[in-house]
């Protein structure tokens, strides 16, 4: 097919638009993905934190019962399962967790 030289000018300028929009948008595909996978580590690390304070909480249940000569009946077994399945009965709705309500 022969194109006169306007018509080539105007493919060329648009494969380099083409171009320049997939740079751009792999530039920003790696921004999200750095920034998706510091916020992973962030929540990781704030669950592990959570998880040792539960223990601790537990574990001073635990002895105030026993002083008391009760059953400790605390549940402080993990609250995310191996699979990152949440138990039904711990509702996102139940804990009334928003934004902002966890004091660290």
């Amino acid at each position: 097919m022969d194109l006169n030289q306007d018509q080539q000018a105007f493919y060329r300028q648009a494969r380099e638009r083409c171009r320049a929009d997939v740079e751009q948008m792999n530039a920003t595909i790696r921004a999200e993905w750095l920034h998706l996978s510091e916020e992973i580590k962030r929540v990781q690390e704030l669950i592990q934190t959570l998880e040792t304070r539960k223990q601790t909480v537990g574990q001073i249940h635990a002895s105030s019962s026993e002083i008391l000569g009760l059953e400790s009946d605390l549940d402080v077994s993990p609250a995310i399962k191996d699979g990152g399945e949440e138990p039904a009965e711990d509702t996102a709705e139940e804990l009334d967790l928003g934004v902002g309500e966890i004091d660290l």
